[in-house]
């Protein structure tokens, strides 16, 4: 049913191509899980239940699932969005201004505060799973993949650990139980990188990264403007002094008004 045209991107855990649904006469994205998933009976047990799942949302900042399998090589179908991601934008050397990242924070946001209240928390946000469309609407993808590959043990390369570890809340570098505000969190993080550039708490080390999160509150520097005092709220160490998305939306929305008409997105 699905003709695999090209690699769109890879990652740790999957490959990613743009296809031809030869049934429904449409573009669509493709992620083929790592062969050495499917061998893993956990892994496949939460895929089946986590794909099941997220598919059933419905949201305009949601990455829309159409179909999955978990046949030979397990893999996902999805909507294909032509525009790239926020990760594709930061390697390209574009930062956001303050009145963009407002605009991907609060599409995120409502997202997120979606998701969570249907009791999903992604686990792993991060610009490379935010999306763009080719109208420049973002979607939140891997909804429901982080947790299953999560909780299956599966085991990175060591550079993807690091990367998904410049991310991570305190509450999971400390290992424990995680809620929707530990996305804000790494939302949070997302944010100050896509004006600024850099990843707050970042280390030559795995180690050195998570720990550095753990004993004080994150950084927001100056150059986000009115965008700072929101997040410095979803950036508490402490996750009950943390905000959650409908909380950090509406801090965006209230910092609007200090904020000029922002340009369009730099898409893919």
């Amino acid at each position: 049913r699905y003709r695999l045209l090209s690699p769109l991107g890879s990652g740790a855990s999957a490959q990613v191509y743009l296809a031809d649904d030869v049934r429904l006469r449409r573009r669509v994205a493709v992620k083929v899980l790592h062969p050495g998933l499917a061998d893993d009976e956990s892994f496949l047990r939460r895929f089946r239940a986590e794909a099941q799942a997220t598919a059933a949302l419905s949201h305009p900042h949601l990455l829309a699932v159409y179909d999955w399998s978990d046949d030979e090589v397990p893999y996902l179908v999805t909507e294909f969005l032509g525009g790239g991601s926020l990760r594709s934008m930061l390697d390209r050397g574009k930062l956001l201004s303050p009145a963009q990242a407002l605009v991907v924070g609060l599409e995120a946001a409502r997202a997120l505060d979606y998701a969570h209240r249907q009791g999903f928390v992604h686990r792993d946000i991060k610009p490379a799973n935010l999306l763009f469309g080719s109208d420049a609407r973002l979607r939140v993808a891997d909804f429901g993949l982080a947790r299953a590959i999560a909780e299956a043990g599966w085991t990175e390369p060591a550079g993807a650990v690091l990367g998904t570890a410049r991310y991570a809340s305190p509450e999971q570098a400390r290992g424990e139980s995680v809620d929707g505000r530990s996305d804000v969190y790494s939302l949070a993080l997302v944010l100050v990188e896509a004006v600024t550039g850099q990843v707050p708490f970042t280390a030559d080390t795995t180690i050195g990264t998570l720990m550095a999160r753990l004993d004080r509150d994150m950084d927001v520097p100056d150059e986000l403007g009115p965008l700072a005092p929101v997040v410095v709220g979803a950036g508490r160490r402490d996750r009950d002094q943390r905000v959650d998305a409908a909380a950090l939306g509406r801090g965006l929305v209230a910092s609007a008004t200090q904020l000029k008409r922002p340009e369009p997105l730099p898409l893919t």
